[in-house]
Order: C-alpha cells, then structure tokens, then sequence
C-alpha cells in the first residue's frame, strides 16, 4: 500500500482525476439507497404515479452517470504505470542476458525464472481494477456518515461489524502465509522432479530410476495436496466468513432498525435505505482486505526484482579496434570461483600470434572451459588481464570483441525455434543458401535435408534433442557466421564420429590457413599434432605453454 501511495503522489494530475472521479461515482452510489427511502415513504405513501416515475428517472439517470464515471476511472488507471511496470519484464529480461556471468551463476535458476513471475505479481497487485478498488475503500466512511445522519444506532451497528470483519479477514490472512510459503518449496520440488522425467528420460529407465522418482515424487505430490487442500479450506473459510457476516450485518440493522422504527424513531424506507448503505460500506473494505495480501506479496516480489537489478552489467561499451590483427596475450591471469579454495587458473602467462594455433589440455576441471570463458569476456579475472593487440580487453567493447570471435562452448545451446530462425539471430541478412553452405561445411546439409522440417525444423529445450554430434557442428556452423580473426574451440571433436570429426578438421584447418588465431581446448591427438603450441592445465608447476617442433 505504502508503495500504491506513494507512485500516486508522484503523479499529481492523474491522481485528481481518479479522486474525482472516486468521489462522483460513490456520491451517485448512495442514489438507490435515498431512492427506496423516498419511495417508501412518499409514493407507497401517497400513490401519486408521477413522483414514481420522477424517483425512478432520476435514479436511472445517477446509475448510468456512476457507470460513465467509474468507467472514466478505470481508463485513467490504466495509464498509471507503477514504477515502470511496462518496461519491466523488458528490464529484468535484459538484466538476465546482459549481467556478468560470473554474478548470474550464483543465482539459482528457480529465482531467475520467479523473477518473471514476480512481474505479474506485481501487474496484479497494481493493475487498475485493484487501484479503483483502493480508491473507493475511504468512501465506506462516506456511507457510515449519511447512515449515521439517518440512524445513528444503525451506524454504529455498521461500524461494528465491518470492523470485526476487517480483523478476522486480516488474521485468517496472516495464517495463509507460512502455508503459502510452504507451498512455494513443494511446488518448486515438484518442478524439479518433472524437469527429471522430461528432460533424463534415458537415465530413468536404462538405470531403472523410475521405481525411485516416482516414490519421491510421490511423498512430494501427496504433500502438496495435502498443503493445497489446506490453502482452498482456509480461503473457502474466509469466502464464508465474509459471506456470513454480510448476513450477520443485515439481520444486525434490520433488527436494530426495527426496534427504531417501533419506538417512533425510524420509519421503514429509512430502515430498509439503511440496510443498503450498510452493505455499500462493507464491500469496499472487505476488497481492501482482500488486496493487503496480494500488496505485501508483490513488495516481496518488487524487493526480489530490486535486489537482482544490482548484478552489474557487463561493459558492452567501450573501444574497438577498426581491424584486429588476431593477436592476443595473457598476463598473469589468476581466476577462481566462490566456491573453490584455490584459484582455477593462476598466473597465467601465454602471447600468440595471429594464426597461430593453440591446444589447450588438462583434466575434467583443470580450467579449460574457464579459460576460454576469460577470452570470451565471459568471465573477468581476479587478477591479470587480456590483451587484444596490446590493449587491455577491459578497455574494449565486448559487444566489438564477440564480433571478432568464432566460438564454439563446450556446451552448445540453441534458441527455442527453428534451425534458419537460430542462424538469422546471428545475421538477420544470411540467406538459405548461406547458410546451407556452413551446413555443408560441417558435414550436416543431407542430415538437415532428411529432417521433416529442414531448416524449419524447431529446436526444442535448447537442441537437447540433437545428438551431441550434431548439436556441436550445429553449433559450429552458426560460430561461423562470425567472420572474426580469432576461433575459440571448447572441444569441438567430442561425440563426434570419425566422419563428423572429419569436416570439423577441415573447418579448423580452412580457418588456420585463413591467419585465423586458433585456441582449442582438446584431447583430440590429431588436434594436438597440428597445433603450434601446446599448454597443459594439469601441469603442477604453473602452466608455461610450450611451442611444438616438427
């Protein structure tokens, strides 16, 4: 709520409008009310059928005028647009694609992907509906004032009785929250547990893991129920009470009212225009009530969003060179993670020239990958840097830098969509036949031809469902779209077969006789004899690279 006021007081202009337009649309609700107290009292009274179709006129004429004035309102409300939520799924999404990795990966990604849905928490909370909904919650005071200027008994019973109703919404409330909190973490185990039947579909049966998912999931399901049960009684629970105190309210004021109207102080329209101005007033605080929860759920949402958009950004700008020569050195690079004790890479020292061809070696874990994330930019070292032709790569724009690369990960991922929708991301200008000629040249052209769809074929869950054969000179092919001097390989021949390996020895061999500088993380002894150089990572000394001699 604090946060509803206070993006309402940054808008000044709009902020009258709905006042305004708040206040006709509730004065013109006490209309039926003051109409059945004047039809009682007058036209039962006296019978004269002209002072009915006057009531009746007038009283048409203030619904429709409430109607056009909260319709007003509601169009208003739409252009209040609370703390750039338009632009924000748009911000966060681009905080998650532009953050510096090494921030990004401590996030876990069930967080990454609530932060979307903490967006539309906060769209809920906020949206128009709800701020009309806060806006009429004050003019309940307005229709307990005119019921006490009838009957002020009748106003206190009101009070009462909205007030108890108020509390009680607001404990039942405070209950729901552990359980809500609850069924956050089941639910997010749940997650985890389906994501294992869908995307290990092979590891569940060929290790006949099924029997033991399904007994864990099993516990998982039957506590979720369990909690969702909870959940539905405790809301049905608050769904009754507020049904059961608006009948409490009615019978309340029809019973006070009576004793009014037999002792001579109340006649019967006021009793009955009474009854309605009451059930007026307690609609909007039990609304009010009803929104505090989903208030307080979306400040924990906007808290969480905030807190994410303090992950730097990584520095997309920056010089650039108008040709780069494919020159590179590294100086005493030192890297290591959060989580280890000693550092992955340490004072790390190699200079390559421009086509020369570097492999790079080591154990699962030595730091191959790592290393090539430092080059990419991917990553920055804790000490040391990365010199392009001299400079520091800190200096320059690695929007420029990644143009400059060919990169192939050690874990090629694709966008979810079609083969020629992932290689028009890269280049929105390449052409089918562009890009069936990088197709050919690693070796996949008559795969991609055989496929149902060609290059229209989709890629589902990143291209999981490619062999890593082909996923790798998939992958290869979109790297070389980039027409940049230096090609970064994180072990571009594993999976692959020997006739599959074989066009991927061409690429790399076209791109050396090109003067592109080559860095291959690899085992692969074919590789390694037609490197220039050689460093292996698992060297206890630190790693010196070493020039091959033929």
């Amino acid at each position: 709520m604090k946060r509803l006021l206070r993006q309402l007081a940054l808008k000044p202009s709009t902020t009258v409008a709905l006042l305004f337009s708040s206040f006709a649309a509730n004065i013109l609700a006490l209309v039926p009310a003051i109409f059945v107290i004047l039809v009682l009292n007058r036209y039962v009274t006296y019978g004269v059928d002209a002072t009915l179709v006057t009531l009746a006129a007038a009283a048409l004429f203030a619904i429709v005028f409430e109607f056009v004035f909260r319709r007003i309102r509601y169009n208003t409300a739409t252009k209040v647009d609370f703390d750039a939520q338009d632009q924000l799924n748009n911000r966060v999404f681009v905080r998650v694609a532009r953050s510096k990795l090494s921030f990004l990966a401590r996030i876990p990604a069930s967080t990454l992907r609530g932060l979307f849905g903490g967006i539309e928490q906060l769209r809920a909370a906020y949206s128009p509906a709800s701020i009309c909904s806060f806006l009429d919650a004050p003019f309940s005071l307005l229709f307990i004032f005119v019921l006490y200027l009838i009957s002020p008994p009748l106003s206190l019973v009101t009070a009462i009785v909205i007030g108890a109703l108020a509390l009680i919404i607001l404990m039942q409330f405070n209950g729901l929250r552990e359980l809500g909190r609850s069924i956050n973490k089941v639910s997010t185990l749940k997650g985890q547990l389906a994501s294992n039947a869908i995307e290990t579909p092979e590891t569940l049966r060929v290790f006949d893991l099924t029997g033991f998912v399904q007994k864990k999931s099993e516990k998982v399901f039957n506590a979720l129920n369990e909690l969702q049960s909870r959940l539905l009684s405790r809301q049905d629970l608050t769904q009754t009470t507020i049904k059961a105190f608006s009948g409490v309210l009615t019978v309340a004021v029809i019973t006070v009212g009576a004793v009014l109207v037999v002792d001579g102080q109340l006649d019967i329209g006021e009793m009955i225009g009474a009854n309605i101005l009451a059930a007026r007033a307690l609609t909007p605080i039990v609304t009010l009530c009803q929104q505090t929860e989903s208030w307080r759920r979306a400040d924990q949402a906007k808290q969480t969003i905030d807190d994410f958009e303090r992950v730097p950004f990584e520095k997309m700008d920056g010089s650039a060179f108008e040709r780069y020569s494919g020159k590179l050195d590294l100086r005493e690079i030192t890297f290591n993670y959060p989580v280890r004790e000693t550092p992955v890479i340490e004072k790390l020292s190699l200079s390559l020239d421009s086509g020369e061809v570097l492999c790079v070696t080591g154990a699962n874990g030595s730091g191959k990958t790592t290393l090539a994330n430092l080059i990419v930019g991917l990553l920055e070292p804790s000490e040391g840097y990365v010199s392009v032709d001299g400079v520091n790569l800190k200096q320059l724009s690695l929007e420029w830098w990644r143009k400059q690369l060919i990169y192939l990960p050690q874990e090629p991922k694709f966008l979810e969509g079609s083969i020629r929708e992932n290689f028009l991301a890269f280049d929105n200008e390449i052409t089918d036949a562009q890009i069936r000629g990088l197709l050919t040249d690693v070796g996949l052209e008559e795969e991609i031809d055989k496929s149902i769809g060609g290059l229209d074929e989709v890629l589902n869950t990143s291209g999981s469902s490619l062999s890593l054969g082909v996923r790798r000179r998939l992958a290869l092919a979109r790297a070389l779209i980039n027409k940049g001097r230096i090609a970064i390989l994180d072990e571009p021949t594993e999976g692959i077969d020997a006739k599959g390996a074989s066009h991927v020895y061409d690429v790399m061999s076209n791109l050396s006789k090109e003067g592109i500088t080559l860095i291959i993380c690899s085992h692969d002894t074919d590789i390694l004899n037609g490197a220039h150089h050689v460093l292996d990572l698992d060297e206890e000394e630190r790693p010196i690279m070493r020039t091959v001699s033929y």
